[in-house]
């Protein structure tokens, strides 16, 4: 049986920083014009915010071109970027005031295929940035083709994790180990924040200024409870771990409904949406029994409030 490691051993970019003399002789470093370089389209997953590039710009001016960006040639002749998206951006800011920074020195690596790129665009990613929980995840979830053509090609990968394998495509390509475990909560995390976590919330969720814990609470609220507590809060000058226990602290009572409730909600409202002219008979006597039902529970509400 393939394990998740055979597969992934093709291509590798730790091989191709290599300092030894053989990987430098297959992978040559030449000076290209920044022009001449085009985006790789899957890095539109990641930010290129214009503050964090001036800082790169500037260290760049300073000590020099320290890890050389990859790329490969296109049939047009162009070149296209693997990694170094933020580099290149940085010396095009540079060359706006010194012609010198109009070329960059890059590794050329040839003889790979597109699919072979996009694992490597984002597996350097992975680690050699300081990426969001949400970019964070979308570099594993691009693997997920990759490891979809693996499994085709080789049916004995059936019965390996496809967060294992992706681990396993990111070790060989970078030379860091990182756990299946690990993928695979982060891209849970990653998609709790961006489906059940509300807009105020959001940035700090993705940026980890809150811990796992925090957003599993924050789940658990719907979203004007979120609201709340964030303008309650003062989160600026919060720790972390006193964020995640002010939002541990609030009640589930207060924050939530009964879950039946929320479900027969939810029901209730996709029958709404999908309704196509007036109920049949015997939906309409369902509908007037739930009225029924709902008028004693508000009757009774009204009759314990009362003074």
């Amino acid at each position: 049986m393939s394990s998740a490691s055979d597969v992934a051993a093709g291509f590798s970019i730790s091989g191709l920083l290599d300092a030894g003399a053989k990987t430098r002789s297959k992978y040559p470093v030449a000076e290209l014009d920044i022009n001449a370089i085009e985006d790789n389209p899957e890095n539109a997953v990641y930010s290129m915010d214009e503050a964090s590039i001036e800082a790169l710009a500037a260290s760049i001016e300073k000590d020099g071109l320290t890890d050389l960006p990859l790329v490969r040639k296109l049939p047009d002749g162009l070149w296209q970027l693997i990694s170094g998206h933020r580099r290149r951006a940085a010396f095009r800011l540079l060359a706006q005031k010194a012609p010198a920074y109009r070329k960059m020195g890059c590794r050329i690596v040839e003889g790979i295929t597109d699919e072979q790129a996009v694992s490597m665009l984002h597996a350097a990613n992975y680690f050699v940035r300081e990426l969001t929980v949400a970019e964070r995840a979308a570099a594993t979830r691009a693997l997920g083709a990759q490891v979809q053509n693996m499994r085709d090609s080789d049916p004995a990968l059936s019965g390996v994790r496809t967060e294992d394998i992706k681990a396993s495509i990111i070790e060989k390509q970078t030379g860091r180990k990182v756990s299946g475990k690990t993928i695979k909560r982060d891209e849970a995390l990653a998609k709790t924040i961006e489906k059940s976590v509300s807009d105020s919330w959001k940035p700090m969720a993705n940026a980890g200024k809150v811990s796992a814990a925090a957003v599993k609470a924050l789940a658990a609220m719907p979203k004007p409870a979120q609201e709340k507590a964030f303008r309650e809060m003062d989160v600026d000058g919060m720790s972390k771990r006193d964020i995640t226990q002010s939002l541990l602290s609030i009640r589930p009572s207060e924050s939530r409904p009964d879950d039946s409730l929320a479900k027969a909600r939810k029901l209730v409202e996709k029958y709404a949406k999908d309704l196509k002219g007036m109920p049949a008979p015997h939906d309409l006597e369902c509908i007037e029994a739930m009225q029924a039902a709902l008028r004693e529970v508000m009757d009774a509400s009204e009759g314990s409030s009362a003074p």
